[in-house]
């Protein structure tokens, strides 16, 4: 589907989005978590003025597939109560949290259909893409990988001091304890500091075992390509909620470290005991989680892929905002 695909700027002058403004019959904002105001203004600040300029062509709008975290400002409670939440005509969710925070925020709750979301719907990947891939880096495919994904969002940093030093210990216990070798994986590639790769390189950068260390090059994988990477680990830690679902669709027990809600609620979902929140965070509290996980890892893959199996079922609920857009009634505006 992806190549099908026409991209344009969501602010400023663009040719492509008045061409698509003038083109387009609906409006739907397909996954991704478009609800939270944890990094400042943004997302809100492009969602908001879409849905407007929808709204005023009288144009429906959907949501579908979406997450969304608890919103830390008035002004945003404001902003998805009133300005989204009476035009939105559906709204389909990855969690029954996401339920709850849309209906505090004022969502008319007959508007908002609990789903899953859509990556549920990836088949699970053959680990023989990923297999070479690592060869041709140098790694031994064979020996006990631990994934990791990190980033370094400014309140994650400031709500907990020392990160990724206590990280970085926890990673070289690992390598001393589970004789593992740990993979640095990106999920999202920009070379900003708040990214991935400069998550790496600040952890990488306080670990004493850094010979056992590889950070895969800064490209882009397709999530076929990244499951494929993760089906050869043993193990895997992240930060990121997508990479943490690609680790349950392949049956791959991961460490989840809780820096949003939405990740929070993946655990959740799958009933995953291994995760932890980021504030107070431990050396201690990160090794005996994960040692518990390894020592019951094969009955907890298949947890995984049951679970997965669920929610992949529960993807399909997303259909119902699509078919909304098929209703031929007027738009109204709730009061």
């Amino acid at each position: 589907m992806e190549p099908s695909f026409r991209y344009f700027q969501a602010e400023g002058r663009d040719w492509a989005r008045w061409l698509a403004e003038k083109r387009t019959k609906a409006v739907v904002f397909a996954g991704g978590t478009p609800i939270m105001d944890c990094l400042g203004n943004w997302p809100l600040s492009e969602v908001a003025p879409l849905v407007t300029d929808a709204r005023r062509r009288e144009k429906p709008v959907v949501f579908a597939g979406i997450g969304t975290e608890c919103l830390q400002r008035e002004k945003s409670r404001r902003i998805v109560g009133e300005e989204l939440g009476t035009w939105v005509r559906q709204w389909t969710v990855r969690s029954p949290f996401d339920f709850e925070r849309l209906a505090t925020y004022g969502v008319p709750p007959e508007r908002i259909q609990v789903a899953a979301d859509m990556a549920w719907l990836l088949d699970p990947a053959s680990p023989d893409w990923g297999r070479q891939r690592l060869t041709d880096w140098g790694i031994d495919p064979h020996r006990q990988l631990i994934g990791v994904n990190l980033l370094a969002e400014k309140h994650v940093v400031a709500r907990a001091p020392g990160f990724f030093e206590k990280l970085a210990e926890f990673l070289d216990q690992a390598i001393e304890n589970q004789n593992a070798f740990v993979v640095f994986l990106a999920n999202e590639i920009r070379e900003e500091a708040t990214f991935d790769k400069a998550a790496a390189m600040r952890t990488l950068a306080a670990m004493k075992h850094r010979n056992q260390v590889f950070i895969a090059p800064n490209q882009y994988l397709a999530p076929q390509q990244m499951c494929s990477l993760i089906a050869n680990c043993q193990a895997t830690v992240s930060m990121r909620y997508h990479f943490c679902l690609f680790s349950a669709l392949q049956g791959v027990p991961f460490l989840a470290l809780k820096r949003s809600d939405k990740v929070a609620d993946l655990c959740s979902d799958l009933e995953w005991p291994y995760g932890i929140g980021i504030n107070g965070l431990t050396v201690a509290g990160l090794t005996e989680l994960f040692e518990q996980m390894m020592a019951n890892r094969t009955r907890m893959a298949g947890r995984l892929v049951e679970c997965a199996l669920k929610l992949h079922n529960r993807a399909y609920e997303n259909i119902v905002a699509l078919d909304e857009l098929q209703e031929e009634r007027p738009l109204a505006r709730i009061a």
